[in-house]
């Protein structure tokens, strides 16, 4: 596994894990609290809880913190014992903070709050485990490795990989420049949904062709050099990394680092849940009104595009009448999007409660739960479907796809489906990908939030 998808995965881990131990001694302090209401427990009182919100944030970080010093984050299999190590020297680290700034916090808090932080990391980490072996880590979390090389030596590079990189990626198989032209490669990146093309350097002396391919698409390109790995930092587009013991340079498909998308995904994790929660009387209502209104299921699912193409399936709430899918191609004169995209203003398939669904974005919403699962983001180029992405008549639109899809995206905040080119829509999505940072993403969903209510250029 390359050292910079560790240190996404192990960040992602560390931010999950703060917000455990912070949780934790809220809970710790609510339960304490409790317990002092009950006359018959003699318990002395708990100073006001405005008091403790310092710490929230220390236990945060001092918590990862120790958890990485007992090497927590290094192995595949979790430790208990490391946890429990870390949540005591967490709760040591901070009873002697206190004692310093000479801070009154209750002591048994801080104890129960950090041993259940640690307990809760370790249960975090187990359930990550076992979520990593199922069908869906299979299917939408692996890397989709294509070898670019000499068959022989792409296997000895095969061969040197440890069981823990082996098990983080999806083998699509080889691809020989030597005989095969850039456009059977580019065949095989669409057929498969290649994320990641792995390049033997010394098996053709004409790669740049081929690498071209791959990163017009958006397709992360590794060039193996067949060196040790070396001790070097690179801040460009290329990045010295290490694969199987030997030194390789990663041209990343975009210039998001490793720390950054771990908190992407980690907001993604806690908002969407959150969202899933809080939103589960509107889910209710709208089911009510798609099954009073109209025949058929009230989800909509459909294959789309997820990263790198990568299929998946999308789910929203139905806003036609049921079978208009197979109804398509009779309006296809009626297309008011230029491109491979189907986008028609006043559609004769769209039910009434679900014009008013598709104006303010409802119907958009069960797709929190694609967001949860990891196949798609808060924030990102909207999901096309299949039948679209293959009628591209330009393999540069594909780089839209490097980042996972979105609820919402630029598009979305620029004027939705009054944009009637898709050249247009394409350039939006490339732009975020090329500039997209955590404060972008929180610029869009602000601004998402009063196009959805006005329903601007929704149909």
């Amino acid at each position: 596994m390359l050292k910079q998808s560790r240190q996404t995965r192990t960040r992602f881990h560390q931010i999950c894990d703060g917000a455990l131990f912070a949780l934790s001694l809220v809970g710790a302090y609510l339960l304490r609290d409790g317990l002092a209401r009950v006359d018959a427990l003699g318990l002395s009182p708990l100073e006001p809880f405005v008091e403790l919100v310092w710490v929230l944030p220390l236990v945060a970080v001092l918590g990862p913190v120790f958890l990485g010093a007992q090497r927590f984050y290094a192995g595949q299999r979790p430790s208990g014992f490391a946890a429990a190590r870390a949540a005591a020297f967490t709760a040591l680290a901070v009873v002697i903070i206190l004692f310093l700034v000479r801070a009154q916090v209750a002591r048994s808090v801080i104890l129960l709050g950090c041993a259940a932080g640690g307990a809760f990391a370790y249960a975090r980490s187990v359930f990550a485990a076992r979520l990593a072996s199922t069908r869906l880590a299979r299917e939408q979390w692996r890397e989709r490795v294509l070898w670019v090389g000499d068959p022989d030596a792409n296997k000895r590079r095969r061969a040197s990989l440890s069981a823990q990189e082996m098990s983080h990626i999806a083998d699509v198989g080889d691809f020989d420049p030597r005989s095969e032209p850039p456009a059977r490669l580019a065949e095989l990146l669409h057929k498969h949904a290649v994320n990641t093309a792995i390049f033997d350097s010394a098996g053709t002396a004409q790669l740049a062709p081929y690498v071209d391919c791959c990163t017009r698409e958006g397709v992360a390109v590794i060039i193996c050099t067949g060196l040790a790995p070396l001790s070097a930092s690179l801040d460009s587009a290329a990045h010295l990394d290490s694969l199987g013991g030997e030194m390789v340079v990663h041209f990343r498909a975009h210039k998001a680092g490793p720390s950054a998308l771990a908190l992407k995904r980690a907001t993604d994790v806690l908002f969407s849940a959150a969202a899933l929660v809080l939103l589960s009387p509107v889910f209710a209502l709208a089911a009510l009104t798609i099954k009073l209104t109209s025949r058929g299921p009230v989800l909509f699912r459909q294959t789309r595009a997820g990263l790198n193409g990568r299929p998946f399936e999308m789910v929203k709430f139905r806003t036609m009448r049921a079978g208009a899918e197979n109804e398509q191609d009779a309006l296809a004169d009626k297309n008011e999007m230029r491109g491979p995209v189907f986008k028609m203003g006043d559609d004769p398939r769209v039910t009434p409660a679900g014009r008013f669904f598709r104006r303010h974005a409802i119907d958009e919403l069960p797709q929190l739960w694609n967001v949860l699962r990891g196949e798609m983001s808060l924030v990102g180029p909207r999901p096309l479907p299949l039948y679209e992405v293959r009628r591209f008549d330009d393999d540069a639109h594909r780089r839209r796809q490097s980042m996972r899809p979105g609820l919402t995206c630029l598009w979305q905040t620029s004027g939705r489906n009054d944009i009637d080119d898709f050249a247009e829509w394409v350039r939006l999505d490339l732009a975020y990908i090329d500039h997209w940072s955590p404060w972008l993403d929180a610029r869009i969903v602000l601004a998402t939030i009063p196009v959805v209510i006005s329903g601007r250029g929704g149909r």
